[in-house]
């Protein structure tokens, strides 16, 4: 059902009003003065703007079998629209557009469409410029539409987001073609089992190299040989 427009203004409006208001706190301001800012903010800008949307809005935390908040839940806060609660990961950083960060487990991500627990995964980004003065920018859209701009990794195992191609497409007014929850589904699984396959062969070939290497290694007298070695006090 996914989060209806109005909804997704309202929670935009919210951050650009809490993040406008506290770029200047003696705490923000701290956490970017240091070395590596973008990996320092990113818990105090992702719990900040959680709380934010739960004080305001309609919302849950997905629960555990203990009745705890389940840890690594698909969103950092769930916003209930339409008649079901759907997910929103908060990720922060800085206003560099040419990365490919991580944004989701792709088994996770299936395992839930297939379960039907959700029919959309949103992603609330905002990105700070820290040169001069602090100015932010907020991201807010279901990844679901924007699988065009993805990549993925089957070792690690995450789906990633090809930051350049993808800001320049939303801020140019890009609209993402309509389709079903079927077909999207259908082609994060072509994603993953495609991905999954050149891990298969390039693990094959790892196993092969090393087995190489193993029959070499029973081919001849074992000498200890530190020659290529440095060693420093």
């Amino acid at each position: 059902m996914a989060l209806v427009k109005e909804l997704q203004s309202q929670i935009l409006n919210l951050v650009d009003e809490h993040w406008s208001a506290h770029t200047q706190d003696q705490g923000f301001a701290e956490l970017i003065s240091g070395k590596e800012p973008g990996h320092r903010m990113a818990d105090y800008v992702d719990d900040r703007t959680s709380s934010l949307l739960k004080v305001h809005l309609d919302t849950r935390y997905e629960g555990d079998r203990k009745g705890g908040i389940r840890k690594r839940s698909m969103g950092d806060i769930w916003v209930h629209s339409q008649g079901i609660f759907n997910p929103v990961n908060v990720k922060s950083g800085l206003q560099a557009r040419n990365g490919l960060p991580n944004v989701v487990s792709m088994q996770k991500l299936l395992n839930y469409l297939f379960q039907h627990l959700i029919d959309s995964y949103y992603l609330l980004i905002i990105k700070f410029n820290v040169s001069n003065d602090i100015t932010h920018k907020a991201y807010l859209f279901d990844l679901l539409d924007w699988t065009e701009f993805i990549t993925y990794d089957a070792g690690p195992g995450q789906i990633m987001l090809r930051e350049q191609d993808f800001y320049d497409a939303f801020d140019s007014g890009h609209i993402p073609e309509e389709q079903s929850i079927q077909a999207k589904t259908r082609s994060l699984f072509a994603l993953f089992e495609a991905q999954v396959r050149v891990l298969i062969t390039n693990r094959e070939a790892r196993v092969e190299g090393q087995r190489d290497m193993l029959n070499e290694f029973l081919r001849t007298e074992f000498v200890v040989n530190q020659s290529n070695m440095r060693f420093v006090l």
